[in-house]
């Protein structure tokens, strides 16, 4: 398995909780992204299904891994639209979505890649008693303190996604061994390979299990092991814009 891999299930939802649920309830889709070679935005939508406004604040922390484990280092952005050449940046860094809406975060690496980078994005409702850099109205901060009052709300979900930022020149080599009960697939070349549609199906029927998803980042190794010979596993490997099934 790929030493790595487990780092991305840190991925979280991370909760303030309170007595009652109501309000905002935000949605930002994929939980995982990538900003591919030859490519300096990102666009990412957070849904508000709530049914009050949110005020959502955005953090962006970057992830340095190695084999000891994962290290997030907070990024300080001071301005909207204020690019760093040597940091990931989130334009806007708060929103104010109405309920049943959406806003548009682009995410903007401005300069060169010689390497590929790991980025978690939060996306965190807040409840703002002051400002805060939200550029609301002092009519819409009333509004939404006077609908928490009476709905009695106080919790609020935030949700984090991760980001690689693929290097401009990205080199895959996907090295592949199996025998009769495994398959190692090893990543020697420089960005994430990503192995989608993980399934394992049982013959001569063909019933499959749910689908999977595996990244296995450069320098990593990811395993697929059958229990049975009566066991057929299947995926994409997926380098790039480049797809090819496999199976064994």
């Amino acid at each position: 398995m790929n030493k790595y891999l487990v780092l991305f299930v840190l991925l979280t939802a991370f909760l303030f909780t309170g007595a009652a649920y109501a309000g905002p309830m935000i949605n930002i889709g994929s939980m995982y992204d990538m900003m591919m070679s030859g490519e300096k935005t990102f666009s990412k939508r957070v849904y508000n299904g709530g049914d009050t406004t949110a005020f959502v604040r955005i953090d962006i922390l970057q992830m340095v891994i190695d084999a000891k484990g994962s290290l997030d280092t907070p990024i300080k952005q001071v301005n909207d639209g204020q690019l760093n050449k040597e940091m990931l940046v989130a334009t806007p860094q708060r929103l104010i979505i109405p309920p049943g809406g959406f806003q548009n975060v682009r995410l903007i690496w401005p300069s060169k890649r010689d390497k590929e980078y790991y980025y978690r994005v939060r996306f965190t409702p807040v409840l703002p008693k002051s400002n805060e850099g939200f550029n609301a109205t002092a009519e819409q901060l009333k509004e939404y303190e006077t609908d928490q009052v009476k709905a009695g709300v106080n919790v609020l979900t935030g949700y984090g996604s991760i980001l690689f930022v693929a290097p401009d020149t990205p080199r895959f080599d996907s090295h592949i061994t199996q025998d009769k009960q495994t398959m190692t697939i090893k990543n020697n070349g420089n960005a994430t390979i990503v192995l989608e549609k993980i399934q394992t199906c049982q013959q001569p029927s063909n019933k499959c299990d749910e689908e999977g998803r595996s990244f296995v980042l450069p320098g990593g190794s990811h395993q697929l092991k059958k229990n049975s010979e009566q066991e057929t596993i299947k995926y994409m490997l997926v380098e790039g814009k480049n797809e090819q099934a496999k199976s064994f």
